[in-house]
């Protein structure tokens, strides 16, 4: 009995330490958040967990649609579209290396790849290019997606495919049409007598297609030729030289050439000037027999001095 006595306090003390660690838990420095990853066509990347003081939350996926040229969101059938999708932890640091998926939610649009990568600054960026369509106007959305960390984000952006009734060939020129000369421009050179007897004179003709709400049509092949002359001046288009010549509009709708004229100096003239006028025919898009045609120019003038 004694002995009972002697343990029981050594018996309660054991049974004390043992229901005070029943409240104690281990501490753990691992992120309540566990990296997701994301698969591309042919990959699987793993998203790192964001970096930046305080505890990450959530994430932001915002979508920005735009032309090529930078400025607003209407563009013509066919035409390339710029997507950037922008991916930002709750304290607003970027999130790179997070596949972002591309989809079309309504509208012709054709997305290839689908999944573009997030660069250093968070940026995805996706070339998108804009359907045809038989409506003068059709919306277009497109949705960004994503998941990090186990969550979900995503973003809507949207843009408008115009379709013209008629487009027009513009020639690009410095001269206002209520110049004395219209809109032709003037190219004057003079040489010192004794002059040769002729010169040829060149000039660089840039032009541009656009349709009705001033898109810019790309890839269009533009026949330029010599619609007439004034002052009985051999001209000439181009190298070889040429009196047509097809020219293929670039990516922003542009397109130059280059036109020439021999102007001649007969014996006892000091000044001698030619009329130069040219044509630019394309096919209608929106009639199979059609075409639109824009007319262009220059006047040339040869001078001499003593």
């Amino acid at each position: 009995m004694r002995s009972l006595k002697m343990i029981a306090p050594v018996l309660v003390s054991l049974m004390l330490l043992s229901i005070g660690g029943c409240g104690s838990g281990s501490s753990s420095t691992s992120s309540p958040f566990s990296s997701g990853s994301g698969s591309t066509a042919d990959s699987t990347s793993t998203t790192p967990t964001p970096t930046g003081s305080g505890t990450v939350l959530s994430y932001n996926l915002a979508l920005s649609v735009t032309a090529p040229s930078g400025t607003g969101t209407t563009v013509g059938p066919n035409s390339i579209v710029i997507a950037t999708a922008t991916l930002k932890d709750s304290s607003g640091n970027p999130v790179a290396n997070q596949p972002i998926k591309f989809e079309a939610v309504t509208g012709p649009v054709t997305i290839n790849p689908a999944i573009v990568t997030t660069d250093s600054s968070g940026k995805a960026i996706n070339f998108l290019t804009a359907g045809s369509t038989t409506t003068s106007a059709v919306d277009v959305i497109i949705k960004a997606s994503t998941s990090a960390n186990n969550q979900l984000v995503t973003a809507i952006g949207l843009f408008k495919i115009m379709r013209s009734e008629s487009n027009i060939i513009k020639f690009l020129t410095t001269k206002n049409p209520t110049d004395p000369d219209g809109t032709l421009n003037t190219l004057a050179v003079t040489i010192k007598d004794p002059a040769p007897t002729s010169r040829v004179i060149l000039q660089l003709v840039p032009f541009q297609i656009l349709d009705n709400n001033g898109i810019p049509r790309t890839r269009v092949p533009v026949t330029i030729s010599v619609y007439s002359e004034i002052g009985n001046c051999p001209v000439f288009i181009d190298s070889p030289e040429t009196s047509a010549r097809t020219v293929t509009t670039d990516d922003t709708g542009l397109g130059i050439f280059n036109a020439g004229v021999t102007v001649a100096l007969p014996a006892g003239v000091t000044k001698n000037s030619c009329s130069v006028i040219y044509k630019a025919e394309a096919a209608d898009p929106n009639n199979a027999t059609g075409f639109v045609y824009s007319y262009g120019g220059f006047i040339a003038t040869l001078e001499t001095t003593p």
